[in-house]
């Protein structure tokens, strides 16, 4: 199981009492948080608020099939759209000692500044766990009713949004099938050949069609392609060797480190070495 620390825009501070009523906290950028997680949430510009445990892996929001509730108006939504959400039951409230992030930082290892969302180490963990301390509150803790109104509108969410998540995920259909003529139908990374699980990743963020070019995609394996969104797989633009973060050092997608991307046949097609530095950039282990 992961840990994560989640800093809260100082703009945003009722957020945190958001998350402890409906028990649920939605994401503006697609993480792979799963169900038996750990997060720990710092609020920008004051100290540490709490510690949740993750109920359910993360899930894609689709705005029209979402059941609407209460915790659909999240403060700042309209400004950066929901992606992502997962239940959560709270384990931890607001620090006994409140540190100072600058305090943190030298006990942990951590940036100075913190930044939204990252993984933590277990030697890490353990310095923000002696600065909550106690019990879980009672009033924090989820009834029996609201698990089970939780569950049944996500379970019926994801029935419904299965089938159509799949047709998303792949990609718009020209753009993808672009990608598909232009890589012989394979994985640019691993060479997998299996059509249906082959997506079209774009290098610099989606922003309409404009920018379904294929010098702005990659046909990637559905695991690749999330990784790829995640920074934890990139391709270095100078070099268009494949290269895979620390994080994953042990795991089966190690072995991909410092192959060569396979590249369309056509120049023109070939990505862009300028949306790669940009990707690269946003991977702060490169």
């Amino acid at each position: 199981m992961a840990a994560w620390l989640l800093t809260i825009s100082k703009d945003y501070p009722q957020h945190w009492q958001y998350a402890k009523k409906h028990g649920l906290w939605d994401l503006i950028t697609p993480r792979g948080i799963r169900a038996g997680d750990v997060v720990y949430y710092w609020q920008s510009g004051a100290s540490l608020l709490g510690k949740v445990r993750v109920l359910r892996d993360a899930s894609e929001i689709d705005a029209e099939h979402v059941t609407p509730g209460p915790w659909d108006d999240w403060p700042g939504a309209e400004e950066k759209p929901y992606v992502q959400r997962f239940p959560l039951e709270v384990l931890a409230g607001e620090a006994i000692e409140q540190p100072r992030w600058h305090d943190v930082a030298a006990a942990t290892g951590l940036p100075k500044n913190p930044t939204f969302v990252r993984t933590l180490k277990p030697e890490q963990q353990a310095v923000l766990d002696a600065y909550l301390g106690g019990d879980v509150e009672p009033q924090q803790s989820l009834s029996d009713a609201q698990r089970e109104r939780i569950f049944a509108d996500l379970d019926e969410d994801l029935r419904v949004r299965r089938l159509q998540l799949v047709a998303l995920r792949q990609g718009q259909p020209r753009f993808r099938g672009d990608l598909v003529r232009a890589y012989s139908g394979r994985c640019a990374i691993t060479g997998t050949a299996i059509e249906s699980v082959l997506e079209a990743a774009h290098i610099s963020p989606h922003k309409g069609e404009h920018t379904n070019e294929v010098w702005n995609g990659l046909l990637l394996r559905a695991d690749i392609h999330t990784l790829f969104d995640l920074f934890l797989v990139t391709v270095e633009a100078t070099t268009m060797r494949v290269r895979i973060s620390p994080a994953l050092a042990g795991s089966e997608y190690e072995s991909l480190d410092g192959d060569v991307l396979n590249l369309p046949g056509r120049l023109d097609e070939q990505p862009l070495a300028e949306a790669l530095a940009s990707h690269n950039e946003s991977c702060d282990w490169l």
